[in-house]
């Protein structure tokens, strides 16, 4: 699985990229079939304004050209990191959850077709 982290308008740390690496490795054991995530983490530029300075983004893509996204701010980019890692794991167990209660949608089977070369009348 490919993984990209970016960071806008803040300086990427060390301890950010090994917590991101590490949630991503702990979300990966559990669903093996991730193709590719990408994490960018974001600084408000209007921190004064706003109480939650930190935003962390996460996009997964699945195979059959599914993506799955979670968006959360906080006030430290490791509250940040947590929060977003735990709603995509959520968006993930529901994904799997809905897909595993749908049926799959079959086309219908013709009519048997075939050719009669005796009748038996005395017979059932």
């Amino acid at each position: 699985m490919e993984l990209e982290i970016h960071s806008r308008n803040v300086a990427m740390t060390p301890r950010w990229k090994t917590e991101i690496e590490s949630r991503m490795e702990d979300l990966q054991r559990g669903h093996d079939d991730l193709i590719h995530s990408r994490v960018t983490l974001t600084k408000n530029r209007h921190h004064k304004k706003l109480a939650n300075v930190a935003e962390a983004l996460i996009v997964v893509t699945l195979p059959g050209r599914h993506t799955l996204t979670a968006r959360k701010e906080d006030k430290t980019f490791e509250e940040a990191i947590r929060s977003a890692f735990q709603a995509i794991g959520i968006e993930l167990r529901k994904y799997r959850e809905k897909r595993a209660s749908t049926n799959l949608r079959l086309p219908p089977m013709p009519p048997h077709r075939g050719v009669v070369s005796k009748l038996f009348p005395n017979e059932g």
